[in-house]
């Protein structure tokens, strides 16, 4: 389309008026060569003075009498006709702005919608509300817009009959001319609300199918989300409603050309929504209507990066840190130039937890400034559409002398401290090398990742000890681990070299964030809710699982989806270990609904949360929750005392007792900084009902039916290996050393009581840790049991008394000195037992 712009006016130095040069495609008016801008000023005032007699003359007509007043019978005109022919000319003199290329519009001149959408945290769409008077728009609109505005701070503006029609429209009839007239204009405006990123909802009966759809045509040619929402409710309802008693005055014939009635209404013949009012409470009407928003990322300021109804990654951006397959081996040459960093399991699992997405938006150890943040506001802060340049702020090195002029604009929620420590001797490597890069290496040799452009930086253990936990507790498993680290902290981004594989049997449970949202969209969740599990599942877990699901479907979710996370990480010694816990959730898939302790494999899914547990209560909980929704959830299950745990003998003030109030992790999760709109489904308290042979909640009318099955009575129970129960259920399950037939599935049951009944002569997988084979010369020894654990063993194949067969086996034979010589592998950290 052709491209216009203003030209420019400016006085010269003599003081007279210069006409600056018009653009290439503007019409040239005046050949400035051929006068100055003082003749340019005498040219024009005998135009000037013609123009001001004009006007006097207007003015002394239009104070003359009355009687001389000219009057017209505008009656006559067909204004509709009329607007079709001016719509049928080509617009004139319009000014484009100079910005657009050839074939563009004028976005080319505004601020990108991205950026705008980015900005306000929400997207611009509009809902058009269409059917008979009295079918319930504006009062849904209504509804709508106050939870929109009120709850979640959106920006909204609804448009109708009653602030149209007093303004915009005045000038309007009722006339189908008038009415397609009307639809357009206010097509018009909520294209333009839109377009500046409001939620627009219009509530118009709109009548006629072809305005309506060329209002749709509008919107999809500007790239605008466009819902049309039919109210779809028979006459005999809208009779027996009629709110403004409109149908009673049609039915007396005080009106006419009512539409609906003796004036035609086309319905939608494809709406995006249909609303059947008279079967759903206005409630009802407006979650269906918030939900359709939110599935499709209108609340959102981001580009939807998830499936429909799923939410996105925190920070709105997908991690991976994977190096891509094409570039393996070169990452693999480069690491092995790089200073070495050995990292223990526990940095191991957070090292999955970062590369795989979890800790979304982090893409590598914390900097100091990270950490600060997280300690301090159990959030970061983030701008991943660089809005203020604040963008990277997170892969950058900290620096104290120089801060941002503008905070980034969002927070996310982060409230775990996710660092790597080193020891001196590493520190001083690093800082020896030119390579701006360091290699991750495991215990057992393994290099696994590079982290780039290394911040090194004190360990700060009491503060970060003080901040995270809230306690003094110097026994705490998870804090001695803390002062068990190096003195130095070093933060930058990883790339992982390849997949985190522990080879300990349970790698097929484990999925990346990424992995996991793609398997949620497979079986088509529009909702998916998070159940975390550090126990066996029984049947009083799948009661709450199940009745979340339900819970949800009452909602208006069609296909909720179930996700059972066990967590994976570094445990403490005591927790139940993670290859019974994983097994025995299997045979409860496997059940399925066949049995009250199972669950529907068809809208459930496994996967092992790999992140270490902390035991840092409503601390911890938070990070939970966030990290779940990674991968794609709404919605996470919570119980009594999230993450929590009895204070060791070396506690201050709580010596074998709960650190935290068990009502607290509840409640800090609910008003979490950056969490969002991610909800919480609180535990409730059930009770094995010896009637029907399942875990429900306790009718109070009968309590003698119910049996209290707590988790201290199930390990004792699983200890002494007791058989099932009689029909008859006795109320003392320990003294009869007898379990419920409904209380867990039975291949289940077997899991929990091998593990408890053997307990210390079995070899456990307790937590993630890599398995690896031993590097040695099969065909001069023989191994037995798990290398890196007690039970691994070396032994010759042939006779022979020594490895070493040119030492003697005997020191000092006087004094029984052996010689013992060993070889180690190069990095190899994993310490050896005799």
């Amino acid at each position: 389309m052709p491209k216009y712009s203003y030209r420019k006016v400016q006085q010269n130095e003599d003081g007279g008026i210069e006409m600056g040069t018009p653009s290439k495609a503007t019409t040239r008016l005046y050949d400035e060569a051929e006068f100055d801008g003082d003749d340019l000023a005498h040219r024009r005032l005998p135009t000037c003075l013609s123009l001001l007699i004009l006007l006097t003359i207007v003015y002394v007509l239009s104070r003359t009498s009355s009687s001389s007043t000219c009057t017209y019978d505008l009656t006559s005109l067909n204004m509709g006709a009329i607007r079709k022919q001016m719509f049928a000319n080509q617009p004139p003199h319009i000014i484009e702005c100079s910005s657009a290329g050839e074939n563009e519009d004028q976005s080319a001149c505004h601020l990108p919608r991205p950026e705008r959408y980015a900005a306000l945290k929400q997207k611009g769409a509009t809902l058009w509300m269409t059917g008979c008077s009295g079918a319930g728009k504006t009062t849904i609109a209504t509804a709508l817009e106050e939870k929109l505005v009120k709850e979640y701070g959106k920006h909204v503006y609804r448009l109708d009959g009653d602030n149209i029609r007093t303004g915009l429209n005045r000038d309007l009839g009722f006339s189908a001319d008038d009415r397609d007239e009307s639809v357009r204009r206010v097509g018009e405006i909520s294209t333009l609300f839109s377009d500046a990123g409001v939620i627009t909802l219009v509530g118009l009966i709109s009548p006629y199918r072809e305005g309506r759809d060329e209002v749709r045509k509008r919107h999809e040619d500007q790239g605008i989300p466009f819902y049309e929402v039919f109210l779809d409710v028979p006459v005999e309802e809208l009779m027996s409603r009629d709110p403004k008693g409109l149908y009673e005055k049609v039915k007396s014939g005080e009106l006419k050309h009512f539409t609906c009635i003796d004036d035609p209404y086309e319905e939608p013949q494809h709406p995006e929504i249909t609303l059947k009012t008279r079967d759903l409470k206005i409630e009802e009407s407006v979650e269906v209507l918030f939900r359709r928003l939110r599935e499709d990322g209108i609340l959102e300021g981001a580009p939807k990066l998830a499936p429909a109804g799923l939410p996105n990654p925190d920070g709105d951006e997908i991690v991976d840190c994977h190096v891509p397959s094409k570039d393996r081996a070169e990452r693999i040459k480069e690491a092995e130039t790089l200073p070495k960093v050995l990292i223990t399991d526990l940095d191991l699992n957070w090292l999955q937890v970062i590369g795989e997405g979890w800790a979304s938006p982090l893409k590598g150890f914390m900097r100091e400034g990270t950490l600060l943040e997280a300690l301090h506001f159990n959030s970061i802060t983030v701008d991943p559409f660089n809005l203020t340049g604040n963008a990277l702020r997170h892969e950058r090195k900290t620096n104290f002398d120089t801060f941002t002029d503008v905070q980034p604009p969002g927070r996310v929620s982060m409230s775990v401290p996710i660092t790597l420590s080193c020891t001196d001797y590493t520190k001083d490597a690093i800082e020896a090398s030119p390579k701006k890069a360091v290699a991750l290496v495991t215990q057992m040799g393994e290099t696994v990742a590079i982290l780039r452009d290394p911040e090194i930086y004190e360990n700060r253990k009491e503060e970060i000890v003080t901040r995270m936990f809230g306690v003094i507790d110097p026994g705490h498993p998870y804090i001695k681990k803390i002062y068990e680290g190096g003195p130095w902290l070093i933060g930058g981004e990883v790339e992982l070299l390849d997949r985190i594989k522990y080879n300990d049997g349970l790698d097929e449970w484990r999925k990346t964030a990424k992995q996991l949202t793609d398997e949620f969209k497979a079986k088509n969740a529009d909702v998916v809710y998070a159940f975390q599990t550090r126990n066996p599942t029984h049947a009083g877990h799948a009661y709450l699982m199940k009745s979340a699901g339900q819970d949800l479907k009452k909602q208006g979710y069609k296909n909720p989806v179930l996700w059972l996370s066990p967590l994976g990480g570094w445990t403490k010694e005591d927790d139940v270990p993670l290859d019974v816990r994983v097994k025995q959730h299997h045979e409860v898939l496997r059940a399925g609904t066949s049995h009250p302790g199972g669950l529907d494999p068809d809208k459930t899914v496994m996967a092992i949360w790999p992140s270490p547990m902390v035991y840092a209560g409503p601390t911890e909980v938070q990070f939970h929750a966030k990290s779940r929704r990674s991968a794609g959830a709404s919605y996470f299950v919570v119980g009594r005392d999230p993450a929590g745990m009895k204070g060791s003998m070396e506690a201050v003030a709580h010596k074998d007792d709960d650190l935290y109030n068990g009502d607290h992790g509840r409640y800090v999760l609910q008003m979490s900084p950056g969490i969002g709109d991610m909800k919480m489904l609180s535990f409730v308290k059930v009770m094995y009902d010896v009637k029907s042979n399942s875990m429900t909640l306790p009718d109070e009318s009968r309590m003698e039916d119910f049996i209290s099955i707590s988790g201290t009575k199930m390990r004792t129970l699983a200890r002494q290996q007791a058989v099932p129960c009689p029909d008859v259920v006795p109320t003392d399950l320990l003294g009869e050393n007898c379990v419920p037939n409904g209380f867990m599935v039975p291949k289940g049951w077997d899991i929990v009581t091998d593990y408890y009944s053997n307990i210390d002569t079995k070899e456990w997988v307790p937590w993630s840790r890599p398995i690896v084979e031993p590097n040695i010369d099969a065909h001069k020894t023989h191994s037995t049991g798990t290398f890196g654990s007690n039970s691994f063993e070396l032994s010759l194949r042939e006779g022979g008394s020594s490895f070493w067969h040119s030492i003697p086996l005997y020191h000092d034979a006087e004094k029984k000195m052996i010689n013992f010589i060993t070889e180690i592998p190069m990095y190899v950290t994993a310490k050896m037992e005799v």
